[in-house]
């Protein structure tokens, strides 16, 4: 099955921001990699919370998940070792 056009055109929009905003972070180079890890909430008829929480990556998603993997595992690796170095 193939995107829509507009889901393509948002996709594109989304790394010219991550491109623009890591440029202003400081990166340098060139963009090869991006990860989003997002989390929605909502509530069901009962008023029960319901979190929904999943990841966007480049290309509708079409990237293997060793890549995925790899560099979502690398960000938490730093995370956690920034967590640590907070807590000494």
């Amino acid at each position: 099955m193939s995107d829509s056009p507009e889901l393509k055109a948002a996709y594109q929009r989304l790394e010219d921001a991550i491109n623009e905003v890591t440029r202003l972070e400081g990166f340098e180079g060139v963009l090869v990699e991006w990860v989003i890890v997002a989390a929605s909430q909502r509530y069901d008829d009962d008023g029960d919370g319901i979190t929904q929480v999943g990841i966007v990556v480049p290309d509708s998603g079409h990237v293997p998940y060793h890549r995925t993997m790899g560099l979502l595992d690398y960000a938490l690796t730093r995370q956690r070792a920034e967590v640590a170095r907070d807590d000494e």
